[in-house]
């Protein structure tokens, strides 16, 4: 597998040790994000895709935080990663698959640049990654396999992404949604809309990370309605 040499900022050991002592990999999959870190910092330099006061803490803040959603679907080997962009987490999940029979990320992204860049960073890492240059709804229109797993990471209020998922989850699914600080405000807007009974994990890279899982997806018949509750795990 080809090897990229990594930019300096991008190489804390303190910062790599710290996430791969939260969500340990095995040593190819650890070649293989090596790979795909070395790319990023690369292309980080013409093509926004990490915000740069993240990069110190990449590993923790961005590789851990894609990875610890394996631990919460440990069967699944079909997953759709919606506007997939710097490649978090679908690039992150398609390299800790990579070897497992039957595995495949989706990697949805309708910029051209970014998609360029996924193609590249699948290819590099060799990893079980298909990358669609498409928007969204076309994707789920077309799809036809079943999805395990649909992912979103940093791409709108959970509301809007209630409405991309939704066609899979009727189709057995299961939506995992990376979300900050202001989970509770985005679960109160969108269950004004959709029918939901969520699961909150909380990060296990700390700070604000939640995850959002759910395995319905409803619309409401009528106008708003008071909001679900929701738990937290």
């Amino acid at each position: 597998m080809p090897m990229i040499k990594q930019e300096r900022s991008l190489c804390s050991t303190t910062d790599k040790s710290a996430a791969l002592a939260l969500t340990p990999v095995s040593p190819q999959t650890e070649a293989r994000l090596d790979a795909f870190v070395g790319l990023l910092g690369q292309w980080q330099t013409k093509t926004n895709l990490v915000a740069p006061s993240t990069l110190p803490r990449l590993w923790t803040r961005h590789i851990a935080d894609s990875l610890q959603l394996l631990a919460l679907a440990p069967h699944a080997k079909r997953w759709a990663d919606l506007g997939s962009g710097g490649g978090f987490p679908g690039v992150v999940l398609a390299c800790a698959l990579a070897g497992i029979e039957g595995a495949r990320v989706d990697l949805i992204e309708r910029n051209a640049k970014k998609a360029a860049f996924l193609r590249e960073a699948v290819r590099i890492t060799a990893s079980p990654g298909i990358v669609h240059l498409t928007d969204i709804g076309d994707y789920v229109d077309r799809l036809e396999d079943r999805i395990d797993c649909v992912t979103a990471r940093a791409l709108a209020p959970l509301q809007v992404l209630l409405g991309f998922a939704e066609p899979l989850v009727k189709k057995g699914a299961t939506a995992m949604f990376l979300k900050g600080q202001d989970v509770e405000v985005e679960l109160a807007e969108a269950t004004k809309y959709w029918n939901i009974k969520p699961r909150i994990h909380s990060s296990s890279t700390g700070g604000q990370g939640w995850i959002v899982e759910l395995d319905h997806i409803g619309r409401h018949d009528e106008r708003p309605q008071a909001q679900q509750a929701w738990r937290r795990v």
